[in-house]
């Protein structure tokens, strides 16, 4: 037998030696595929085996505002590293040993962090406040309560507005960042009101995908009927 190239294998390999051979009058070999509960089943599920294989840790409080049903992937992404802080953004840069400006482009009279980009700064908040005033009153202004205020409880009347308000947040998140980036590699800047008819943009052109299947108004009706940002 070859010698095994780890503790796992060795083990799998003595078992081996326990096991009788093959034989024809036993019948066909089969395949059974062990469940999370450890059972064993004729069936394969990629979910079952994930979930055996990936290390549990607890759920955050805040992946119901990144991961939903109608989520843009590329705004979730930014998002996700957006509310761990771990967007490149200039304090973090100067903190491994860059030698960049700390002064925030987007209102240049602040430093920039994440808390300063979502949404301390003055052009983004604006931004954001604008949006998200037009679906709840009192939007917060950092990240961390916003996610609270997103998450809080709602009668079920609210369930549009509340997919309504992730994709808000995640779109002005993502175009904010897009925008820091843009003026900071392009030398090219846009209004913040150019900001808002993008992120206006990038929800109607989601929700398009997304029409009413039980025949109650669907996400775009309900965004046209609230938002009305602009013709």
């Amino acid at each position: 037998m070859r010698g095994a190239r780890s503790e796992e294998m060795e083990l799998f390999q003595t078992f081996l030696t326990t096991m009788s051979a093959p034989e024809a009058q036993r019948g066909t070999d089969i395949y059974l595929w062990r469940n999370r509960a450890g059972e064993y089943k004729r069936t394969f599920s990629s979910k079952s085996t994930w979930e055996q294989l990936r290390d549990h840790s607890p759920a955050v409080n805040w992946f119901k505002t990144v991961w939903f049903k109608e989520f843009v992937p590329r705004c979730s992404f930014i998002t996700w590293l957006a509310v761990q802080n771990r967007l490149p953004t200039k304090d973090r840069l100067r903190n491994w040993g860059l030698n960049v400006p700390a002064a925030c482009v987007l209102c240049i009279s602040g430093t920039e962090t994440h808390d300063h980009l979502f949404f301390d700064c003055e052009f983004s908040r604006d931004i954001w406040r604008d949006l998200a005033s037009r679906i709840w009153q009192n939007p917060p202004l950092d990240l961390s309560s916003v996610i609270t205020w997103i998450l809080q409880p709602r009668p079920s009347p609210h369930a549009s507005a509340s997919v309504i308000i992730k994709l808000l947040f995640q779109a002005a998140v993502y175009l904010i960042w897009k925008e820091r980036n843009s003026r900071i590699f392009k030398n090219i800047s846009s209004t913040s009101g150019a900001i808002r008819v993008s992120v206006d943009r990038l929800i109607r052109d989601r929700l398009l995908s997304l029409p009413s299947t039980d025949g109650s108004p669907s996400l775009l009706e309900f965004y046209f009927g609230c938002i009305k940002l602009f013709p």
